[in-house]
């Protein structure tokens, strides 16, 4: 990969240019096949008639769209298998607590071939107030495995995986303290052309901006912008970033425990209207100094390849001034203090 090519694909530092840089690198990828985008229209209506069911507390309903031999698994229970175990199971939950809502993000959809594929994503379940009491949510993460069966999408498994609690009393910018690193002027240039990021405080301290451009030739190129909040919902934080071209995407971050890295699951769409989406991974080298690498990378329905790992580095403080060379003394004057003390 050329040095100029990774610099459009530092774009997608942390989400930035993140259409810009699909379009741009991957520019011969073949269009988005209709069967593909129909087939993930269809698996997001499913999705969506999950979350209506869930919400009305219809377990039959649910249950209709897992297959037969469906499993679900969680960290903290039994695995439930079959689709009568499944209606049983959430009849049971709805039943000892009803009113019981979901909120469901997906962070990521890759087809496996024609007939399966694999989401992954965040959820959000919800318990009405109990009387003076607030309402209540449990986080978690999820794996779904889809598959086709006599030409209709249904759930074959999930995985949920849950997610910690975190203190509610935090302001955002208490919880953006997180990402204050981010804050300054980051840098890649070569030859041809020179990538600038930088990073500051929105005014009311509740939000990060970041604004990029790119130089190339001595004129602009490129250009945009993205805000990084705290999600009270989903209570992670989140990017929204677009460009000068008329590209926008989305991203939802996670940090990984005991390690410098941070994982940003990222779609976005071009200004031709294709999708995209990558998982960007961010690992800090010390203060100044940033790698990113981008995986399971696609546009449209087709499959792209990884990003090759690129470094970033903080721009250095510019120079101070030149001290003024000392004012030579003064020449004495007949009747001048410093004269008579000699």
């Amino acid at each position: 990969m050329s040095r100029s090519t990774r610099l459009l694909i530092l774009l997608a530092f942390l989400g930035i240019g993140f259409g810009f840089a699909n379009a741009r690198v991957f520019a011969e990828e073949p269009p988005a096949s209709p069967a593909g985008e129909a087939d993930r229209a269809a698996i997001h209506a499913l999705l969506a008639e999950f979350v209506k069911a869930y919400d009305a507390g219809d377990a039959h309903a649910i249950a209709a769209l897992f297959t037969s031999a469906a499993r679900i698994e969680a960290e903290d229970a039994d695995p439930i298998v079959g689709r009568a175990a499944i209606e049983k199971r959430f009849a049971e939950r709805f039943e000892a607590e009803p009113g019981r809502t979901i909120v469901v993000e997906p962070t990521s959809l890759r087809m496996l071939g024609a007939d399966a594929a694999i989401e992954e994503g965040l959820a959000v379940v919800a318990s009405p107030p109990d009387g003076d009491h607030h309402a209540g949510s449990v986080r978690f993460r999820y794996t779904a495995a889809y598959v086709r069966e006599d030409g209709r999408w249904l759930q074959d498994s999930i995985h949920d995986f849950p997610m910690p609690d975190l203190d509610a009393e935090k302001s955002p910018r208490e919880r953006l303290a997180d990402l204050e690193w981010l804050i300054g002027e980051w840098i890649d240039q070569d030859d041809d052309a020179e990538v600038e990021t930088t990073c500051e405080w929105a005014d009311d301290g509740a939000f990060l901006i970041r604004k990029f451009r790119v130089k190339a030739a001595g004129s602009i190129g490129l250009s945009g912008v993205q805000r990084v909040g705290w999600d009270p919902r989903l209570k992670q934080f989140r990017s929204w970033t677009f460009d000068s071209e008329g590209g926008f995407s989305e991203g939802l971050w996670s940090h990984e425990d005991g390690d410098d890295r941070w994982i940003i699951k990222t779609t976005g769409v071009l200004k031709d209207g294709r999708t995209a989406s990558a998982t960007n991974i961010v690992s800090r080298r010390g203060r100044d100094v940033v790698r990113w690498s981008s995986v399971e990378r696609t546009l449209g329905s087709s499959a792209l390849p990884g990003v090759e790992e690129v470094t970033l580095v903080r721009r250095p403080p510019p120079p101070r001034a030149a001290a003024s060379p000392s004012t030579p003394a003064p020449t004495s004057t007949p009747g001048d203090p410093a004269r008579s003390r000699r």
